[in-house]
């Protein structure tokens, strides 16, 4: 957790600092190591929300490029409660996920928080094993609309003047070595994170040895979802 409750108001952890858990009211202690991000923490290492993941790096800028009012935000549904780690202003909640986790947890998370809910995965633990390439459109002429347009390799072209009418987003198949497979229960858009310039948005195959997807450039996505784009650097790794 990178805020907890403090007089108040809601702050990052800094050394030697208590403060309140917003989700459970109780007293955590800010850990404030030179290797893990610092963060807050509760008695004997105790969690009140069961989704919680431990906080990395990853975590930490991918939250704060939404920033402090839009992050860690409770969300409250017929009794039960969670902490979405991002609350965008048009009310999609983003899951950020960096380790595996169990088969039913994914399918819980999505009930709870239905259908504005969108997962960044972190990628950069398995990027060795997923590849990916374009297919292309295929070479033969498809005609459309009373044949005033042919589908091409390059788009959708104007039949009398050969003018490019739309450019179709490229599209690429994915292979993945050894995948993990509880995300094959996801149902909500999945966006890998491989620590670039880009998402890798999967189409169809989560989870599994082959499947499709497209690439979403950070700019654009954080420009569709209102993060701040002077933070776009901390989201991509160039080592």
């Amino acid at each position: 957790m990178l805020f907890a409750n403090v007089n108040g108001q809601k702050h990052e952890a800094t050394p030697k600092t208590f403060g309140i858990c917003p989700l459970c009211n109780s007293t955590v202690f800010s850990k404030c190591g030179e290797i893990n991000v610092w963060h807050w923490a509760h008695q004997k290492d105790e969690y009140c929300d069961n989704w919680y993941e431990p906080e990395t790096a990853w975590h930490k800028s991918w939250k704060f490029v939404f920033g402090k009012d839009n992050c860690e935000i409770i969300i409250k549904r017929e009794g039960e409660k969670h902490i979405a780690d991002v609350l965008t202003n048009e009310g999609v909640v983003i899951e950020l996920q960096n380790s595996p986790m169990p088969n039913h947890t994914a399918v819980e998370r999505e009930k709870f928080y239905r259908e504005q809910m969108i997962w960044i995965i972190n990628g950069s633990h398995f990027r060795n094993n997923f590849t990916y390439e374009a297919s292309t459109l295929s070479y033969g002429e498809q005609w459309y609309w009373r044949n005033e347009v042919v589908q091409t390799e390059y788009g959708i072209v104007d039949k009398e003047t050969g003018e490019l009418v739309t450019q179709p987003e490229k599209e690429y198949n994915f292979s993945w070595r050894w995948p993990r497979k509880s995300w094959e229960y996801a149902k909500r858009k999945i966006y890998i994170d491989f620590g670039d310039e880009y998402l890798f948005m999967v189409t169809a195959g989560m989870g599994t040895n082959q499947g499709k997807g497209k690439l979403i450039s950070k700019k654009s996505f954080l420009s569709e979802h209102q993060g701040n784009l002077e933070f776009l650097e901390t989201l991509i790794n160039r080592n």
